[in-house]
């Protein structure tokens, strides 16, 4: 009985091992090919109006030149401004900047860093009601571009909403650590990433290098910029709302090793992304599907190594698939392989350190899992203090009476729920959302589909969206009092399941609506 179980866990391995061959080889055929890049176009449209973020603590060293470089881009000066974003610099950039001119400073000088992700959201929220504006650039303040760079970026954003740039690392001083890294970096640019563009497949955002259509930012309305980990959530966001993310080789980037940090997502949290994800309607996006599935794709090099195995195993004992199917496989997977290393101009030492890079990986997989005994130690209390809620009051009304009820919101490994409740009746959302924003929004599209609604502010007219990548885009602005009053310039703050009086439902869109629909209410 054991020895079939074994079998049949064996032959599950082999297909695992079957497909991600073929679909290795499907996107090394894709970057080799000659057929026409997505992100190629057959002539310029237009100049886009693009504002350029940087966000710099202390960085003295290269963003002076970094605005030099942007300040002389063959590009119109009238259709790109430079904003730099001063994060509590105790160095002399400030000065330096002042001195070179071009560029809008925004001085940050609280007690401590607020730090790239809130700093960024705080001024998007100032830059999103500037008018006539196609695009937002994000630069890491340690980079060095050419004078082309933003002429690429807006060839790049005529057809793809969402562009993610290149950074080629120069090794200056380099660990053999660094260097397995900025290998590995060159390889999957030129082997995976192309690959999956030429495809049309989503790629990871880079937020050192990217840049994103106002159309989108409007209506995501927010950035995460945290780690690598929150760069993937947003990535699989953008992917989930039709907006993947485009890999463009041409927007590119140089940066010394030295200033380079290697960022990666760890693989709990793919684990926890891949679970939170993964339900039948995240399925029926077939680009949101592909990008799910790939994060379990294994190294090129780990699998040529599985294959032999489970090759000398069919060779000496009975398996489903023969020893010529493994041989089969190997074959393909060596000559794509043997392609790309090619096309990535990595030969004896840079392959060398590309061979390196499965010990790194699963030394830190190893680390992740030690981690994970400590966690599961602690005690059930300590376990349930990582999960957030809070419940909240809310009336719903079916047009005729109203029903006090509550919505309990929930937060949980970094993805959000919303459960509805009325009496000992529930209704919970279709899935875990990466915003709560979302989680609540799913909540009240349930209800009217069964014709009630939801008396809160984000089905409110008054009501208006703030940008804050930072807090699930749980804020926003009540626009009541100027509506009514034209003379009245005040938006207070408020939640987006917080409720009053003079609440209008959203499909009443205009002042002349909302107008009427006091005078009859």
């Amino acid at each position: 009985m054991l020895s079939k179980i074994y079998v049949f866990i064996l032959a599950i391995f082999f297909l695992y091992i079957a497909v991600f061959t073929i679909y290795f080889s499907v996107i090394v055929a894709a970057s080799v090919s000659r057929k026409k890049k997505k992100y190629d176009i057959e002539e310029r449209k237009e100049y886009k109006n693009l504002i350029v973020i940087i966000y710099s603590h202390n960085n003295e060293k290269t963003i002076v030149n970094l605005l030099e470089q942007l300040n002389k881009q063959d590009y119109p000066k009238g259709n790109y401004q430079i904003h730099i974003i001063l994060d509590n610099c105790s160095d002399n950039s400030s000065n330096k900047l002042e001195f070179v001119g071009g560029a809008k400073l925004w001085r940050l000088t609280d007690d401590t860093p607020l730090g790239r992700d809130k700093a960024i959201s705080w001024l998007l929220e100032n830059l999103m009601s500037f008018k006539k504006v196609d695009g937002y650039v994000f630069l890491n303040a340690n980079r060095i571009i050419k004078n082309d760079f933003l002429y690429n970026i807006n060839e790049a954003l005529q057809k793809n909403p969402v562009v993610v740039g290149s950074s080629e690392v120069y090794l200056e001083d380099a660990d053999f650590y660094e260097k397995v890294w900025a290998n590995v970096n060159e390889y999957n640019a030129n082997i995976m990433r192309i690959g999956r563009s030429k495809l049309g497949l989503a790629v990871p955002i880079d937020s050192d290098v990217m840049a994103i259509s106002h159309e989108v930012l409007e209506k995501v309305q927010c950035i995460d910029f945290k780690d690598a980990n929150s760069e993937l959530k947003y990535s699989f966001l953008l992917t989930s709302v039709n907006y993947p993310p485009v890999f463009v080789p041409k927007v590119k980037t140089y940066v010394s090793s030295i200033d380079y940090e290697v960022r990666r997502p760890s693989f709990s949290f793919k684990m926890s992304l891949f679970i939170h994800c993964f339900n039948l309607k995240a399925l029926t996006n077939l680009k949101f599907a592909e990008f799910l599935f790939s994060l379990f794709k294994p190294n090129p090099i780990i699998l040529i190594a599985l294959l032999v195995l489970v090759g000398v195993y069919s060779f000496n004992y009975y398996f489903l698939f023969d020893f010529p199917w493994s041989v089969v496989l190997a074959v393909i997977l060596s000559i794509a392989f043997g392609i790309s290393v090619y096309k990535s101009h990595l030969y004896v030492e840079p392959l060398i350190y590309l061979a390196s890079c499965p010990f790194f990986t699963l030394s830190d997989t190893l680390s992740e899992m030690s981690f994970f005994k400590k966690v599961f130690k602690f005690t059930k209390k300590e376990q349930k203090s990582n999960i957030e809620r809070i419940t909240v009051p809310v009336n719903v009304t079916n047009g005729r009476n109203i029903f006090p009820c509550a919505i309990e919101l929930i937060s949980e490994g970094g993805f959000k729920k919303a459960i509805f409740r009325y009496k000992n009746k529930k209704q919970e959302t279709t899935q875990s959302y990466v915003r709560m924003c979302d989680a609540v929004k799913n909540i009240s599209d349930i209800l009217e589909q069964h014709g009630f609604r939801i008396k809160i502010c984000q089905s409110c007219a008054y009501f208006s969206p703030k940008i804050d990548g930072t807090n699930n885009m749980i804020k926003g602005y009540c626009n009541q009092k100027a509506v009514e009053d034209q003379n009245c310039c005040e938006f207070p703050e408020t939640l987006l399941w917080s409720s009053c009086e003079y609440y209008i439902p959203q499909e009443v869109n205009n002042v002349i609506d909302i107008a009427d629909y006091i005078k009859n209410r």
